[in-house]
């Protein structure tokens, strides 16, 4: 079984890289940043789902939690925002 990544601040820099490299490495990877519309490079991506999240939104925390998990078992969580 594929493992699954859930990366916050996944938009640009260290959070970005981190989720390519493990999608190369063929985990499932979930990836948020607040406007995962505007991301092209990830998108494109094999077992990459990106969700929308602001850190600073208590109910969006809760709520891409809830749809991450909803979707792979979490097994690591990159807090990578902020």
């Amino acid at each position: 079984m594929k493992k699954t990544i859930f990366i916050t601040g996944a938009s640009t820099g260290m959070g970005k890289a981190t989720a390519i490299f493990f999608q190369q490495k063929g985990w499932n990877v979930i990836p948020t940043m607040r406007n995962p519309d505007k991301e092209t490079d990830l998108s494109q991506l094999e077992n990459v789902i990106l969700l929308p999240l602001d850190v600073t939104d208590p109910g969006m925390i809760k709520s891409a939690v809830t749809k991450a998990i909803s979707i792979h078992s979490v097994d690591v969580v990159f807090n990578n925002a902020g």
